[in-house]
């Protein structure tokens, strides 16, 4: 394997990586965000108040975009599996 193949695939890797743990961040991040906002507003400040909402929001990003982070990673999986097989 060439150093050019290499980073590419490596580049690839990651970015796959950024792209399937976007929508999960995002959503957390906004959830996080709003949380924040009624605590100021609110003048509560629990820590629980903030991390309960973040992770319920997670758990239902994962159900929502679950299977289109699985397709996702299996079409890459499987793409790297082929193109290794026809290098080697």
């Amino acid at each position: 394997m060439q150093f050019d193949q290499a980073h590419q695939l490596i580049a690839a890797m990651l970015w796959k990586g950024l792209l399937l743990s976007l929508p999960v961040l995002l959503v957390a991040m906004v959830v996080g965000l709003l949380i924040s906002v009624i605590q100021v507003v609110t003048q509560v400040q629990d820590m629980s108040l903030s991390f309960v909402p973040k992770l319920v929001a997670s758990v239902v990003a994962l159900i929502v975009f679950g299977p289109w982070m699985l397709r996702t990673l299996l079409s890459y999986a499987t793409n790297l599996i082929l193109s290794a097989g026809q290098h080697g």
